[in-house]
């Protein structure tokens, strides 16, 4: 409900004039309170991102096809105002009065999304939105790839949704500008990225243009098609191609040099936001550097430990050059890469099955990237299919495949696919009776640190494949907790930056560059996968040690994985009612 002005208590407004009003609507019955709240936030964040509704929510909602994000100053503060309301209508319900599971999950999910969500507000994010990693000339070609057009009506929504889009350009232009005028800027690095995106795009004949996908899909209705073809001609690629002249010769120069946030207005407070909104707890740059610090000592012996059972050696520099030169650790090609990766994801299930309860039935597939992204910085992805019927998508990153090592592929692959992303992802949309807003208002902390817990839950199952795995995945863990707080808030150089992710083995000077652009354009997102992964790690040590010989790994599987992508402190404090409650039976 973006643009919803609450000036009345219209009926999609009622929990929002009961915060206004003093209504005690919670106490009388915080079950129907709290659905309220849900489902108005639900209705505010998809009309906020309409877009998002194709990925986690077509079984539970009807998207629209003719929509477009409202990134106007306008939407923004009529967004944050319904957003303040709601948030004040939920802190008056008593979440011990919440008798169902169900409705715990979507308190605590909602409670800590608006709390992150209102604090990030200082950040002043869209204007200094330019990204080569989630900016729209990332995303849009992903909506066109799934834009339907099999109806007259679905054509026709197609037509007006990509109508909009030269005023949607006009408008994260105007917020760019908005935001030079005030001291916020991207890095010029980053905007590199992205104009070399844009000219991808500008540059493609538009039968290859992936924002023209879905035209190329309507077979059989020329009508449509030459409509379609006369807009991108007319309106939307000169729209494009003026962005990104914009970006080049104008927004690029007066760019900032400096990687770190902390060069923004109120930088600092914005790192610690951010860090907060990617955690789902309150850690902070200090806390997260020391554990990371001390994470990365603990890997590193681990690793050297393993490289002397397997290779005789311990200097650590000589650990990284046998592991990488090694012929049988290596791909010979492209398509090689892809082929094993295809080969590892249904192994990976098979073998990973006995450590859960259950196993989704979801399918997923491994893709490249569309050309037009190749060789612009995009690491490997998951993306989510609502529709259990279809498959998931494992997008992965082949640029490198020269230096990539086999290791390192099954890594990522078991992150991306089984039992990581992919498991944790298909179980949660699996999940009867939880509020649709749980999909949305969801951890990264714990969608990350998941599939970075799958990573050593890979290697009890057996899944790397000659060795070298079992090195290299301890040789990078936790480093993002050091150096991406390390470049924002404790004055890394780049140079230092590049030479403490270079020991990982998992870079070379061009990829530890594009992984610094990575953390400038998401100051604070690389913290998550190990924050989210030491919580997992130490919930599951705690259960060990207190359950002893009753602990059942698909137990604590399943515990962790039923509510959803919980706040970092809901998923404890679940699973520690779960440890209690097998400590006192166990005592009766």
């Amino acid at each position: 409900m973006r643009n919803l002005l609450l000036a009345g208590c219209g009926a999609l407004a009622i929990a929002a004039c009961s915060a206004e009003t003093g209504t005690k609507s919670s106490d009388a019955d915080p079950a129907a309170s709290l659905k309220s709240i849900a489902d108005e936030y639900l209705e505010a964040v998809t009309k906020r991102d309409p877009f998002s509704v194709y990925f986690t929510l077509t079984d539970v909602m009807t998207p629209d096809h003719a929509a477009m994000p409202d990134i106007s100053p306008e939407a923004r503060t009529s967004f944050a105002s319904q957003e303040d309301v709601l948030l004040a209508q939920l802190l008056k319900i008593d979440p011990a009065k919440l008798t169902s599971r169900a409705d715990w999950v979507a308190y605590q999910s909602m409670k800590e999304a608006m709390e992150a969500d209102v604090d990030l507000r200082q950040c002043h994010q869209d204007w200094w939105s330019v990204s080569h990693m989630i900016g729209w000339q990332n995303g849009f070609g992903d909506i066109a790839s799934i834009q339907p057009v099999s109806t007259p009506e679905e054509r026709a929504a197609a037509l007006v949704r990509w109508g909009k889009l030269p005023a949607f350009i006009a408008q994260d232009r105007a917020n760019l500008e908005k935001g030079l005028s005030e001291g916020y800027s991207a890095p010029k690095s980053v905007v590199a990225r992205v104009v070399a995106q844009l000219d991808g795009l500008v540059a493609a004949p538009l039968d290859q243009n992936p924002f023209f996908d879905f035209a190329m899909r309507a077979e059989g209705e020329p009508e449509f098609q030459a409509e379609t073809r006369t807009l991108f001609e007319n309106e939307v690629m000169p729209a494009i191609a003026a962005y990104r002249d914009f970006l080049r010769d104008v927004y690029m120069p007066a760019a900032r040099e400096e990687l770190s946030i902390s060069v923004l207005p109120n930088g600092a407070a914005c790192y610690e936001a951010m860090l907060r909104g990617y955690h789902t707890a309150k850690i902070g740059a200090e806390r997260t550097y020391e554990r990371g610090r001390d994470e990365v000592d603990a890997n590193r012996a681990g690793a050297i430990a393993r490289a002397e059972a397997l290779l005789g050696e311990s200097d650590l520099d000589a650990i990284q050059e046998r592991v990488k030169a090694d012929p049988q650790n290596r791909f010979s090609s492209e398509q090689e890469l892809i082929d094993y990766t295809r080969e590892l994801v249904p192994l990976a299930k098979e073998k990973t099955a006995p450590f859960f309860k259950a196993m989704p039935t979801q399918d997923l597939v491994v893709e490249q990237y569309p050309e037009y992204l190749r060789g612009t910085g995009q690491p490997s992805s998951y993306e989510a299919n609502a529709d259990a019927s279809k498959p998931a998508t494992y997008n992965i990153d082949t640029d490198h495949w020269m230096t990539q090592t086999r290791g390192e592929a099954d890594i990522v692959a078991v992150h991306e696919g089984w039992p990581g992303h992919h498991m944790q992802i298909a179980t949660a949309l699996g999940i009867e009776g939880l509020h649709p807003i749980t999909r949305v208002a969801v951890s990264i902390a714990y969608i990350e640190g998941w599939a970075r817990y799958a990573e050593g839950l890979a290697e009890e199952a057996g899944l790397y494949r000659n060795g070298y795995g079992e090195i290299s995945r301890r040789m990078w863990p936790a480093r993002g907790m050091v150096v991406d707080p390390g470049i924002h808030v404790f004055g890394w150089t780049n140079e230092d930056a590049i030479e403490f992710l270079k020991e990982s083995g998992r870079f070379d000077d061009e990829t530890a560059r594009s992984a610094l652009d990575r953390i400038a354009t998401i100051p604070g997102q690389l913290t998550a996968y190990d924050t989210g992964g030491l919580e997992i790690r130490e919930l599951r040590r705690e259960a060990e040690e207190r359950l002893g010989d009753r602990f059942d790994i698909r137990e604590f599987h399943q515990r962790v994985l039923e509510n959803g992508a919980v706040p970092l402190g809901a998923l404890r404090e679940h699973v520690e009612e779960w440890i209690d409650e097998l400590e006192k039976g166990a005592a009766q």
